[in-house]
């Protein structure tokens, strides 16, 4: 279990040293009013569709031969597995959020709190963690990002109500026509249907470049955004609202640990043997647990800034919480992982 965490440690350590050059730029000036929308956008619009299609459609020969080994029809029945997880564990943690904050006075701060809660980090910090935990196996990285694809609908229908209390704000075709989702779709086609993969296809693999590139930008985006967001506010704001603790307990103890409770009820209702790569296996379940073990979804604050909304409390919030993962990330998936090899 000691390796474990630190490695978890060094992890996340490493991941948020990101923030730094985003904290210096913001407090000498070199980073404008605008900065964090700027970034926010790209994170929403660019980096988050190359992420998804790069988990599905592009693949080193071993990964890919893995891949083939399990095969895709395998893999599907697994993916159905790690969403209906995700699906279930995201209500859950809404569900108990909205009761905690039941009698909040300040709606539209409880709100953002709920957000909070409810929406980790998955993919900007979730991805890169798992990459580097299992040693780049494509398989749990995958399983991640069914989880991500759920967060991601979650995410543009109750995520935006969430701060803007408009239902205007959600409708069938902003969802459909939003480029995640479009890359989803993309990706899921890619995988499912090889045979137009043109990322695998020979004499065609440099184009691998675009999708890994933008992809591997996510980490280091997200994070000097949360640089920027740190350095823009006073440090006694982001530790005199009881609103920030409420909600970091449940985003980063409470969420992970009610998710880790149905994993493991799958886990005994699910057949034995599901067929997946031994290496991987696991992650059907666990995938869902490390994503919710993740700090507050970074999408907050570019959300806050589009919609012109909560901005002070969503940074604060964010920002804060965010600090303290760098404690409970490495605990949680300390925890998980030896509970796990105990089942």
């Amino acid at each position: 279990m000691g390796a474990i965490f630190l490695k978890a440690v060094i992890i996340t350590l490493a991941l948020l040293a990101f923030a730094v050059p985003g904290y210096i730029l913001k407090k000498v000036r070199m980073v404008g009013d605008g900065g964090k929308q700027t970034l926010g956008n790209i994170l929403l619009y660019v980096c988050q569709p190359a992420m998804i299609i790069a988990a599905f459609s592009v693949f080193s020969d071993d990964d890919y031969a893995a891949i083939k080994a399990v095969g895709r029809v395998t893999l599907l029945q697994n993916f159905g597995i790690t969403a209906l997880i995700s699906l279930l564990a995201l209500a859950l943690v809404f569900a108990a959020t909205k009761l905690v904050f039941i009698r909040a006075k300040n709606r539209p701060a409880a709100d953002v709190y709920t957000f909070i809660a409810v929406f980790s980090n998955c993919g900007f910090l979730g991805v890169p963690f798992v990459q580097m935990f299992t040693d780049g196996n494509a398989i749990a990285v995958m399983y991640l990002m069914v989880f991500n694809l759920v967060f991601v609908v979650l995410l543009w229908t109750l995520g935006v109500y969430l701060i803007t209390h408009d239902r205007s704000d959600i409708s069938a075709k902003k969802v459909l026509l939003n480029p995640t989702i479009i890359a989803t779709a993309l990706a899921l086609l890619l995988f499912f249907v090889p045979e137009i993969n043109i990322f695998m296809m020979n004499g065609c693999k440099e184009l691998q470049i675009i999708p890994q590139a933008l992809s591997t930008m996510t980490a280091p985006v997200a994070m000097i955004l949360v640089g920027i967001a740190f350095a823009e506010l006073p440090i006694k704001s982001f530790f005199t609202d009881p609103g920030v603790y409420i909600a970091g307990g449940l985003r980063l103890i409470v969420a992970p640990v009610l998710t880790f409770a149905l994993a493991v009820a799958f886990y005994y209702i699910m057949p034995n043997d599901l067929g997946g790569a031994a290496a991987a296996t696991d992650y059907i379940f666990l995938a869902p647990v490390m994503a919710m073990a993740m700090s507050p979804a970074s999408v907050i604050v570019a959300m806050a800034e589009h919609y012109d909304k909560q901005k002070e409390t969503a940074a604060k919030a964010f920002v804060t919480d965010t600090l303290f993962s760098v404690i409970t990330i490495p605990l949680m998936i300390a925890a998980v992982t030896a509970l796990w090899a105990l089942l």
